[in-house]
This record gives structure tokens, C-alpha cells and sequence, in this order.
């Protein structure tokens, strides 16, 4: 008899946790005491809802998407601005940033909307963009370009199962080509600069360069072994910006070497495929969530990593599972119960 709950999953989550764990200890003790309570409430959730019918989610997508439509427009009135961007909602001990979750609730409502139909039919693919578009503008004022494009991604990750032809695929490129241009000239002054600075990076190393010429310095110096937790200088010594965050991918390579980045591309490429091995046990709605999830999980992972490597921009965009944050990890963490869901309840069903 098949086990219906994915112990392979569960625990390649915690061997991911307890490696991010270690080297947000090795930047900062507080942070990873804070880090571990995420942890902890983020797995009760994603215990939760791994028992909660996923399928209960047909009737709760549409209301929890327009729940966190309206978290984001709240955003321009009761935010304040960090760092030339509107993105959290101050709870006192935890900020909230709805765009996190907002990703959640575009694959169940994206999962919903093509249960049923086709991504042949041009008015469903434009239907279905309609559906996230505001979602993608609201965001684009905060502003924030990590979790436009991933919103993007699942977007069409579901849209090329549910069949997207070639020609639309085509057409899509070019005019998001475009909305990349018209969105660009909208962007707050340092995030242009970061862009301007992927380029040449050594155009302004002190300043617009310096984060990509650190995060370069500092996964180089790590060579095969790495330095050792807690002894990385570009980590330790703050010459890393956004070290334990936006950058821990260099933290880790710095500190662990490339061993170390092997070993966590590794475990998220065994996540990744265990989660698009259920696709073959559930119904549409469930394969359609599962691909929307590994859709922002690989976007995420590609660009975080790449943004490290300095072979694409700064984004902010972080690390599933990996980078400090709460909203980031608990909302993958909520997900990933939807998932464990879609496995329990379609081996329960195969058994019965």
C-alpha cells in the first residue's frame, strides 16, 4: 500500500531548511532565531492545509485572490516606504508583504480558471492574463520586478499546459518584450540603477556595481570547500549586502564552497521533481497547481542564483525556502501543504 504522505518531500524541505538555518546562525544569531519561528509556524501551516481537501480550493480561489488584491492596493495607504519601495504592511513583530501570498492565490485562481478550458482559444489566454493583471500592476507601483516576473511564470507555466500554441507564445514574448520597456521607465531611480549596473558593474563599483562585484568576489573565494561556517569576510564583515536575503546564495557558496551550492541545487532539483511527480496521481485542478508551483519555484530559484552569478540583474527576488524572510517562506511553505494535499488525497482515492 502506497504511503499517502511524501516522506522524501518532507524531509528534502527540512535539509533545505536546516542548511538555510545554518548560514543565516553564521550571519546573525537573531535573525536565525526569528528565521526558526517562521519555520515552525510555516510548517504547522503547511501541516494544516496538507489535511484540508485540496479541491476545497475550486470555491476559495477567486475570494482569497480578491482578498489579496486588496492587501496590495491597502499597501499605497497604510505602507510605509522602505527603500524607495511600498511593499509591507508593518504587524509590529513581523512585516507582511502581500505579494508573497498574492502568488499563492494566482496559482489557485489561474488552476481554477483553466480546470475546465483551453489555452488554445486566444480568449481564454487573454481572459486568464486579465485574471493576474491586476495583481502584475499593483505590483508594478510598489515596485517589484522578482515578483512580477514571478507572477509571469506561473502565469505561463499554467497557460503551456492548458495548451498555449506557438504562434500566441510568439505574440506574448514580444509584447511583454515591450511592457518590459514601458515598465522600466516607470521604475524608482535605483532600481534602473541596478539594471544599468548588470552591464557594467564596474562602471560605479562602489555604488550602483558594488552588490554584483561582492556577490562575485565572494562565491570565487569559496572555492571547493569554502571558507567554513562563520568565516567568510564578505559575509562576516558586511562587505555582502543583503547577505543573509537577496545575496545567501554567495553566503553559502562563500562559506561552504561550491560543494555546499551543489548540495542545495541538488535538494531543490529532488523538490522539484517530487512535486511534478504527483502530476501523474490528481485530477486537472491538482496537476494545474502543481505546475504553477514548480513554475515560481524555478523562476525564483534561476533567477536568485543567477542574479548572484552577476549573469542577470538585481531583482530582490529571493531564494524559496533558502533566503531570510517570513512571508516568503511561510507562503511557499502554505503552498507546498496544497501539495502534500494533492498527494495524500490522490493516493487515498487510488487505494480505496
Amino acid at each position: 500500500m502506497k504511503s499517502s504522505w511524501d516522506w522524501t518531500l518532507f524531509l528534502t524541505i527540512l535539509a533545505i531548511g536546516a542548511l538555510s538555518l545554518l548560514v543565516i546562525y553564521s550571519i546573525s544569531k537573531n535573525l536565525a532565531f526569528n528565521q526558526l519561528i517562521f519555520w515552525a509556524v510555516g510548517l504547522t501551516i503547511l501541516f494544516l492545509f496538507s489535511f484540508f481537501d485540496y479541491r476545497n480550493w475550486q470555491k476559495l480561489s477567486l475570494p482569497f485572490y480578491l482578498v489579496t488584491i486588496i492587501f496590495l492596493f491597502a499597501l499605497f495607504f497604510i505602507a510605509e516606504p522602505i527603500r524607495g519601495s511600498v511593499r509591507w504592511i508593518n504587524l509590529g513583530t513581523f512585516r507582511f508583504q502581500p505579494s508573497e501570498i498574492t502568488k499563492v492565490a494566482s496559482i489557485l485562481v489561474l488552476a481554477l480558471f483553466y480546470r475546465q478550458r483551453s489555452a488554445k482559444e486566444i480568449k481564454n489566454l487573454i481572459a486568464s492574463l486579465l485574471i493576474i493583471l491586476p495583481a502584475i500592476l499593483l505590483i508594478v507601483f510598489e515596485p517589484d520586478i522578482g515578483n512580477i516576473l514571478a507572477l509571469v511564470a506561473i502565469w505561463l507555466g499554467i497557460s503551456l499546459v492548458s495548451g498555449l500554441r506557438i504562434k500566441h507564445a510568439i505574440v506574448l514574448v514580444l509584447t511583454f518584450f515591450l511592457a518590459a520597456l514601458v515598465t522600466f521607465k516607470i521604475l524608482a531611480p535605483y532600481q534602473q540603477a541596478r539594471i544599468y549596473s548588470f552591464t557594467s558593474p564596474g562602471a560605479d563599483p562602489l555604488r550602483t556595481g558594488y552588490s554584483l562585484i561582492q556577490s562575485k568576489i565572494a562565491i570565487g573565494s569559496g572555492q571547493f570547500f569554502g571558507r567554513g561556517l562563520g568565516q567568510g569576510p564578505q559575509s562576516q564583515l558586511n562587505f555582502l549586502p543583503e547577505a543573509e536575503s537577496d545575496f545567501i546564495f554567495a553566503s553559502i557558496a562563500e562559506q561552504l564552497g561550491f560543494l555546499g551550492a551543489f548540495i542545495l541545487i541538488v535538494l531543490f532539483s529532488l523538490l522539484i521533481a517530487k512535486i511534478l511527480s504527483f502530476s501523474r496521481y490528481t485530477d486537472r485542478f491538482g496537476q494545474l497547481i502543481i505546475v504553477g508551483c514548480a513554475s515560481y519555484l524555478i523562476l525564483q530559484f534561476f533567477v536568485n542564483i543567477g542574479m548572484n552569478l552577476a549573469i542577470l540583474p538585481v531583482t530582490g527576488i529571493t531564494l524559496p525556502l533558502i533566503s531570510y524572510g517570513g512571508s516568503s517562506l511561510i507562503s511557499t511553505l502554505f503552498l507546498l501543504g496544497i501539495i502534500f494535499s494533492i498527494k495524500r488525497l490522490s493516493i487515498e482515492a487510488e487505494t480505496w
